[in-house]
Order: C-alpha cells, then structure tokens, then sequence
C-alpha cells in the first residue's frame, strides 16, 4: 500500500497521505501512523521536488505554507486533549472530507486571491496533524489556477515538504517510530522508482480514480474502528 501510495503521488503531485494514512493509523494507533506517514512524506516530496524544482511556483508556495504552519502548534495542543478513539474518528472523517474536496474538483470562488491562499493553506494545516493529509485543500487551490500538473506536483512539493518537517517534529517523534519500518521503506522506494519511470505512459486519469477509491475505504475504516472503540 505504501508503494501504490508513493506512485500516486509520483504520477499525480497528491495521494501519497490520503492512500496510506488510514492504513498506518489503523496499525501503528494514531500518533505514530501520523509521524510515520509524515517522515515517508517528507523523503518523497524531497525527492519528487529535486526532479521538478525549476517548475515551483515559490511565491504561491510561500503564501500557502504561512498559514499552514501557524495553525500546527495550535492543531497539536488540541489534539492532545483528545481521546485516541476520537482522532481516528476525526482522522478518518479529514479523509474523506478531503477525497470528497478531490472528487469535486469544481470552480470555488472562496479560493480566488490571498483570501483562497490563506484559507487553503490554514485547512492543509490542520489536516496536516490529523490525518497527515495536507494535500487536498492545496489541490484545489492549484486546480482553482488551472496550473500544469508539472507545476501543481512541483509546487505542492514544495510547499509540503516544510511543512511536513514543521509538523513531523513538533508532534516529538521517537526512535520507537522508525522500528520494524523497513517494509514500509522498501514500498515507498519501489512505488516511487516504479512511477517515475511510467509517467509519461500512465494518464493521471487512471491514477485519480484509483487513489481516490483506496482513500475512500481508508476513512471510513477509520471512522468505524474510532465508532466501534467509543461505544
């Protein structure tokens, strides 16, 4: 699942999180599946990044990552008030509120200009530290834009990939959350080499819908499990 979720971001700039989030939080309890996927995420936007760098769009970067990283501390000091049971549940509910994002992919006009940009990137925060999951709202912004998937994927790295550090370490990850990961390594390594040489033969048309259903599933087996654990 972790090499399917790797060529999805590869092929496609988002889907990375969404695919394998529920996944690790569901095996690994909500506060290590997180860091987990965060510390995944932030060797593949770097390496996605170092292959598309020329194409970023840093001020439009920059003004998404601003707000994003002002909302993490906040994010995390609520979040450690919460029952585990309940962030699974609220995991599981960002991701399918962001596949739902994804899937509607419609003109908003509540993301035009700097107000778009704040609030996109203030959402991307807060999904951030509880599903790991930043991409969606940021998705939007750029579909909003009608930007080339070159320049989406490249930009999203690398507004992402700060961001992903920023949270990765205020969430205090231990040494304890890299044992017994190698699995999860060598799939993201496979996925990512894999992608990279089929992505000009595979259509991100294929790849959506693919990433989308495996995300979908996910949340809601999150939802449940954090449900069946609360009664």
């Amino acid at each position: 699942m972790v090499g399917v979720g790797a060529a999805c971001q590869v092929l496609s700039g988002v889907g990375f999180a969404l695919v394998c989030s529920p996944l690790l939080v569901l095996t690994l309890g909500h506060d290590q599946g997180v860091r987990t996927v965060l510390a995944m995420s932030i060797v593949l936007n770097a390496v996605v990044l170092i292959r598309s760098f020329r194409e970023v769009r840093a001020g439009d970067a920059l003004r998404l990552f601003i707000p994003a990283a002002v909302l993490v501390v906040p994010t995390v000091l609520l979040a450690g008030a919460v029952r585990t049971p309940v962030l699974s549940l609220l995991a599981g509910a960002v991701i399918l509120l962001a596949t739902g994002l994804v899937v509607a992919g419609r003109q908003l006009q509540w993301l035009e200009g700097t107000r778009g940009a704040i609030t996109a990137g203030a959402v991307s925060g807060i999904f951030n530290v509880v599903a790991a999951a930043s991409g969606p709202p940021v998705a939007l912004f750029a579909a909003q834009r009608r930007w080339s998937p070159v320049v989406t994927s490249a930009t999203l790295q690398a507004f992402a990939l700060p961001l992903n550090m920023i949270t990765f370490l205020t969430l205090r990850p231990s040494p304890t959350d890299f044992s017994g990961l190698g699995w999860a390594v060598a799939g993201l390594i496979a996925g990512t080499v894999i992608a990279a040489a089929m992505a000009r033969k595979v259509p991100v048309g294929v790849v959506r819908p693919v990433t989308l259903s495996i995300a979908g599933v996910g949340g809601v087996t999150l939802v449940v499990s954090g449900l069946t654990a609360l009664i």
